[in-house]
């Protein structure tokens, strides 16, 4: 009988607040890290400029690249 392969240790995430700032043509999100062995998410605060009409899914991309880019994704 085979051995399953061992699955590593994976994180996820969420955009737990989102507003579009109008005045500064930019979103400000909150986005949470959740790993494993860690009882709280960590959360980063971070700000996109994008217009109102970009998709979902580019969104969520550039929200959570940027809080990586603060160095908190690579848990």
């Amino acid at each position: 009988m085979q051995e399953a392969p061992r699955m590593h240790h994976a994180s996820a995430t969420r955009i737990a607040r989102l507003i579009y700032n109008a005045a500064q043509r930019r979103f400000e999100a909150v986005v949470e890290f959740f790993t494993p062995g860690i009882a709280q998410p960590l959360r980063v605060p971070v700000r996109v400029e994008a217009s109102p009409n970009i998709s979902h899914r580019q969104l969520a991309r550039a929200l959570t690249r940027e809080a990586q880019r603060r160095g908190i994704g690579g848990l």
